[in-house]
């Protein structure tokens, strides 16, 4: 079966791309607006573009109305934000962070999660998230309706015991999850693993 793009309705191409690129890795993005309000978001167009020094891409719609989502709007105000990772345990709350709210709303709230104080960026990180990192703006671009924010981490910062001193990770331990598409989702087994 082929798909020739422009002859294929939106609805079509938006679950053949989403239903195709899998598993996509999420980024829970955190942020803070210029009257200090954090916002928490997680985004599946997510991953890394670079690794010295490391550079990470979100991709972010606009809302239904076309205004700018807080994340978008905040990390353009202030030229930085927080990418953690979601892990298994921290999965129901990543999901109440999926929901959209108003600007002067606190996810972090919402979700039961700690905003814990990032070393390089005025955005806080989740204290419960097994891995972060605090990254300044490198370049926004509008790729058609999405907002392609690319961003440098300057900080990463690791739960004890997740990674070791070379940066090797214990799976078992960061317990990743991943997104499918719709309402799947997809966790990191530690005996389901393609070693080679």
């Amino acid at each position: 079966m082929e798909f020739l793009v422009d002859r294929t309705d939106g609805d079509t191409l938006f679950r053949l791309v989403l239903g195709l690129v899998v598993p996509r890795p999420i980024g829970w993005v955190s942020t803070v607006s210029r009257e200090g309000v954090y916002n928490l978001a997680p985004f599946s167009f997510f991953n890394a573009v670079n690794d010295e020094p490391p550079v990470f891409m979100i991709s972010v719609g606009d809302r239904d109305d076309g205004s700018l989502k807080d994340t978008v709007r905040n990390i353009l105000d202030t030229e930085e934000f927080v990418i953690n990772l979601v892990s298994e345990d921290l999965f129901r709350n990543m999901l109440i962070t999926a929901e959209e709210f108003p600007p002067e709303v606190d996810e972090f709230k919402k979700a039961g999660l700690t905003p814990e104080p990032a070393k390089l960026v005025k955005a806080p990180r989740i204290k419960e998230a097994k891995a972060a990192f605090e990254c300044k703006l490198f370049k926004h671009e509008k790729v058609y309706d999405m907002h392609l924010i690319l961003g440098e981490a300057k900080l990463i910062r690791v739960e004890e015991g997740v990674a070791d001193r070379e940066g090797r990770i214990d799976y078992e331990k960061l317990r990743p999850v991943g997104r499918l598409m719709g309402s799947y989702y997809l966790r990191v087994l530690p005996d389901r693993l393609l070693k080679v």
